[in-house]
C-alpha cells in the first residue's frame, strides 16, 4: 500500500491540548453580558490649410437559556480540541529544523550563484544550460552596483540579446538558494510514493573549483492541492515540498525566459557616427527624423516610399507610389514613425530561433507586411502577419533577431493603415509667392497672372497683361486650387481638358506644375497634376475655378473656399 503524504507539521507554539483547555476562557452568565454592542481679416499671400453609537432595544433572554448556550460553546470546543489531538497523531512528530524561518519556509540550500560554474536542468522542456562567465565589464573599483557582478549568466545554445536576463538570473538564484515549504519525509526510502525515482525535473549544480561540492536537486510529483512539488537533494535525507513558484522559475521553456522588449527607442547616446546625430533631437537626444519608410507586401500591394519634404514649409511628407508620388498625412506617416520613437514590446514569444517550418506557420514566409525605416546609416526591419485573429496577435519578426514574437493589434495599430490612409487630404500645396506666373485656361478664356513678392513687408503685387490686380482677390481665387480635395477612384479616362493651370516658379531649377480637370461624365472631373491622375472632383469645384478666374478679373469679391 502506497503511504498517505502527510506533512510534518509545525506548531506555532508548541502548545499542548492541556495548556490550550486551561487557556480557554470560561463562559459566565456575566462574560455572556457584557459582550459590547455593535457601532455603527487683412490680404494675405496665403491662407494655412493644414489643417455610529445606537441603543439596543433585544431583550435579554432568560438566565437560564443562557447558561444553555455557555454548556453548548463549551462542548464544541472540547470536541474540536479532541479531534484536534486525533489529527496531530495522524502527522509525524514534528521536527525542530535551525532552518526554518519565521513564515515556516525551510532553507535546504544556500551558496553563492558567483559560486556556480554551470546548472543543467533537465525537465518539462528538455535540456537547457545554464552557464555563468566572467563579466569582462565589471570593475571593481566602481560604486555603481550594477557593474560590480562578477559572473552573468547565459542560456546555452541561444543568442543572448534573445533571453531576459532577469529570467535567467531568476532560474540561477532558485537553485543557489532553495527553500522548502514541508518536510514531507525522514527517510528517503519512500521516495517512490512522491515521484523521485522517476524525476520530472533533475537540476544538476555544478560548482567552480574551490567553492563547493557539486548537487542534484530532485523534483517529483505535484501536490494534489497544486500547493507545490515533492523534491530531494543530494547529501540530504528528507523529502521536502517546494513552491510551485520556485520550480517553475528553473522549469522554463527558452520562450518563456525570452526578452520581450523587442525595439528599444534608439538614443543619441547609442549612435557611433557622427553623421547620424543630425536624426536626433538636440534637447531630448532622442529620434525625431528620417530618410525614408518603406511599406510592402500584399497588403500595400506595391512597395510604396515616404520620404520628408525639405523644399516645401506647407508639407512634411510625400508618398511615392512608383509611378507618381502624392503628399502624406503627417498623422499617418508620424504614427508608423512611432514604431521607431515608442519602442515595441510583445506580449509572447512564439519561437525562438524558428525553423523554417515555423516561419511559414506564422506566415512570416510571405508577410502581409514588410516595413523598413531608415535613417542615416541604421535602419528598423519589421515584418507582420496577423496569425491569431481571435485574440488580434501579429506574429512579428523584427530586424536580425532570430525570433517569432506575439504582438498585439492595439500595439501595431499603425499597420491597420493601407495606402489611401496616407494621402494626404490636399493634392496642391504651395505659397503664391513661390511663383512668378500663374496662367489658367478655362472653356472660354485664359487668365495669365503676373506675381512679385515684396519681401520688405511680405505682400505680393499681381497684374494681369500690364494692369494691376486686386492681390487680395487673387490670393482667395488661389485658395481654391490649394483646398483640391479629390476622391481617390480605380480608374480613370482620358478626355477633354475642361481646365489647366500653368503654375512658373521664381526657381528656375523647379520645373512648371501643371493642374488640369479631366471631364469624367457630366458631374465629374478627375484632377490630374504634371500627368498622373490623383482623383475625382465634383462640377461645383470646376465652377468655382472657372467663375472666380472671371472674378479676379472684374474686382468682384470672392468668398473663401
Amino acid at each position: 500500500m502506497v503511504p498517505e503524504k502527510k506533512p510534518i507539521d509545525f506548531n506555532n507554539d508548541g502548545q499542548t491540548e492541556k495548556e490550550a483547555l486551561e487557556q480557554t476562557p470560561t463562559l459566565t452568565d456575566e462574560t455572556a453580558l457584557e459582550q459590547p454592542s455593535a457601532d455603527g481679416e487683412s490680404s494675405t499671400i496665403l491662407t494655412e490649410t493644414n489643417g455610529m453609537a445606537k441603543n439596543s432595544n433585544k431583550k435579554v433572554k432568560p438566565l437560564s437559556v443562557r447558561r444553555f448556550h455557555t454548556v453548548i460553546v463549551l462542548l464544541a470546543v472540547v470536541v474540536s480540541l479532541v479531534l484536534g489531538t486525533v489529527g496531530v497523531k495522524l502527522i509525524p512528530e514534528k521536527q525542530d529544523d535551525p532552518s526554518a524561518t519565521a513564515n515556516n519556509t525551510i532553507s535546504i540550500k544556500s551558496t553563492n550563484t558567483e559560486y556556480i560554474e554551470k546548472i543543467v536542468v533537465n525537465g518539462s522542456h528538455g535540456e537547457m544550460v545554464f552557464r555563468s562567465k566572467k563579466n569582462e565589464a565589471a570593475d571593481s573599483n566602481s560604486s555603481d552596483v550594477f557593474n560590480t557582478a562578477l559572473y552573468t549568466w547565459e542560456l546555452e545554445g541561444y543568442d543572448q540579446k534573445l533571453i531576459a536576463s532577469s529570467s535567467i538570473n531568476a532560474a540561477a538564484d532558485n537553485l543557489a538558494t532553495i527553500y522548502a515549504t514541508r518536510i514531507m519525509e525522514n527517510d528517503l526510502s519512500k521516495k517512490e510514493s512522491y515521484g523521485l525515482t522517476k524525476p520530472t525535473i533533475t537540476a544538476k549544480v555544478f560548482m567552480r573549483e574551490g567553492k563547493g561540492e557539486d548537487y542534484t536537486f530532485t523534483v517529483g510529483d505535484s501536490a494534489p492541492d497544486g500547493s507545490g512539488y515533492y523534491a530531494c537533494i543530494s547529501g540530504d535525507s528528507k523529502i521536502y515540498l517546494i513552491s510551485a513558484g520556485t520550480v517553475s522559475n528553473f522549469n522554463k521553456s527558452a520562450e518563456e525566459m525570452a526578452n520581450t522588449v523587442i525595439l528599444n527607442a534608439p538614443t543619441v547616446e547609442e549612435i557611433v557616427k557622427k553623421t547620424d546625430k543630425k536624426y536626433f533631437d538636440e534637447e531630448t537626444g532622442t529620434l525625431s527624423s528620417f530618410d525614408s519608410i518603406e511599406l510592402s507586401g500584399p497588403k500595400y500591394g506595391k512597395k510604396v516610399v515616404i520620404t520628408p519634404v525639405t523644399d516645401n514649409e506647407l508639407i512634411d511628407y510625400s508618398i511615392d507610389l512608383g509611378e507618381y508620388s502624392r503628399y502624406a498625412d503627417p498623422n499617418t506617416v508620424e504614427e508608423m514613425f512611432s514604431l521607431m520613437t515608442n519602442g515595441l514590446v510583445a506580449i509572447d514569444t512564439y519561437a525562438l530561433m524558428p525553423t523554417a517550418a515555423q516561419i511559414k506557420k506564422y506566415g512570416l514566409d510571405s508577410p502581409e507586411l514588410f516595413i523598413t525605416i531608415k535613417y542615416g546609416s541604421l535602419s528598423t526591419h519589421l515584418k507582420a502577419s496577423m496569425y491569431d485573429e481571435e485574440n488580434q496577435y501579429y506574429a512579428v519578426m523584427i530586424n536580425d533577431r532570430n525570433a517569432i514574437y506575439a504582438v498585439t493589434a492595439d500595439a501595431l495599430a499603425m499597420l491597420q493603415y493601407g495606402v489611401e490612409d496616407y494621402y494626404y487630404q490636399f493634392v496642391f500645396q504651395e505659397f503664391l509667392d513661390r511663383f512668378k506666373n500663374m496662367t489658367v485656361k478655362t472653356p472660354s478664356k485664359t487668365y495669365s497672372f503676373d506675381i512679385k513678392h515684396n519681401s520688405s513687408d511680405d505682400t505680393i503685387t499681381a497684374t494681369s497683361n500690364g494692369q494691376k490686380i486686386d492681390d487680395s482677390l487673387l490670393s482667395a481665387y488661389y485658395q481654391y486650387f490649394i483646398t483640391l480635395s479629390p476622391e481617390v477612384s480605380q480608374s480613370y479616362q482620358d478626355g477633354e481638358v475642361a481646365l489647366k493651370a500653368t503654375f512658373t516658379y521664381k526657381n528656375t531649377a523647379k520645373g512648371k506644375t501643371v493642374i488640369e480637370l479631366v471631364k469624367q461624365t457630366e458631374r465629374r472631373y478627375a484632377v490630374r497634376i504634371d500627368g498622373n491622375y490623383l482623383g475625382i472632383v465634383t462640377s461645383a469645384d470646376f465652377d468655382h475655378l472657372v467663375v472666380y478666374a472671371e472674378y479676379v478679373m472684374n474686382n468682384i469679391g470672392i468668398p473663401e473656399p
